[in-house]
């Protein structure tokens, strides 16, 4: 009786024995979280703040009617802000590498002034010249290096800026009020950072310098109808705080580690 109660029991474990087995390895392995993998391709959209300098270099405008040589140069550092926004297009290619396009529009006043003296006129006659930049526009193409959410990039490409120029003052006792409004064209280099704290949404710190080079603008005296070149040179530099929507972006997306 004992011997057959041992068999039972002898076969019942090698019968059931790898039924047990099979169901604590389906049971022991725990499965890790799936990672989200972000990326930057996609197109965005949005709003940005700047803070803006420059240099602006030119003849005294008045040796329009003054007829005095074009010295001396006057000198203005315009400072100022503008409010605008972006737009383009990224795509994340060979793992990190990001390329893209980006177009960019901003209004507000960068503007300087610098009082000087007028050449061959009454002593104490003065001219107030002033600059100021009303708009400025760009369309770069960009090239960065994705660490995950963050994005380091450098740009580059086509620019333009609306300004107005003037010079008020007294020669020989009549007033004159010269005025030259002008949209320039130019090159622009830079770079920035972007951090992407949602699928969605980016928030981007960025440099940008641009070159307008030498161009001559033409000034008209209100007061006189005279009228007269004077040649140009300028440069602005912004520092620029934005905030965008990716519009056509993929949320991250899961990898699931297989067991």
């Amino acid at each position: 009786m004992n011997k057959a109660l041992a068999s039972l029991t002898m076969m019942g474990l090698i019968v059931g024995g790898p039924a047990l087995a099979a169901d604590v390895a389906v049971k022991a392995p725990l499965s890790a979280p799936p990672m989200r993998v972000f990326t930057w391709t996609g197109c965005y959209l949005g709003g940005n703040g700047m803070a803006g300098w420059g240099r602006k270099e030119f003849p005294d405008p008045t040796a329009i009617f003054t007829g005095a040589p074009s010295v001396p140069l006057v000198s203005i550092d315009p400072k100022g802000w503008l409010i605008g926004a972006q737009a383009g297009c990224d795509d994340q290619i060979a793992g990190n590498l990001v390329i893209g396009i980006e177009g960019a529009m901003s209004g507000g006043s960068i503007k300087g002034d610098s009082t000087v003296a007028i050449p061959l006129g009454d002593p104490g006659d003065s001219a107030l010249v002033s600059a100021k930049l009303d708009a400025l526009g760009s369309v770069t193409g960009r090239f960065g290096y994705a660490f995950g959410r963050s994005l380091l990039y450098a740009k580059g490409g086509f620019a333009w800026a609306d300004e107005q120029y003037s010079a008020v003052g007294l020669f020989t006792g009549a007033p004159f009020d010269l005025e030259a409004p002008e949209t320039r064209f130019g090159w622009t280099l830079g770079g920035g950072l972007d951090w992407a704290f949602s699928d969605y949404w980016s928030i981007g710190l960025e440099y940008d310098y641009y070159n307008f080079g030498h161009r001559s603008v033409t000034f008209l005296d209100a007061n006189s109808g005279l009228a007269g070149p004077i040649d140009i040179k300028q440069s602005i530099q912004t520092v620029r705080l934005g905030l965008s929507f990716h519009m056509f972006a993929s949320p991250a997306s899961p990898i699931v580690t297989k067991y």
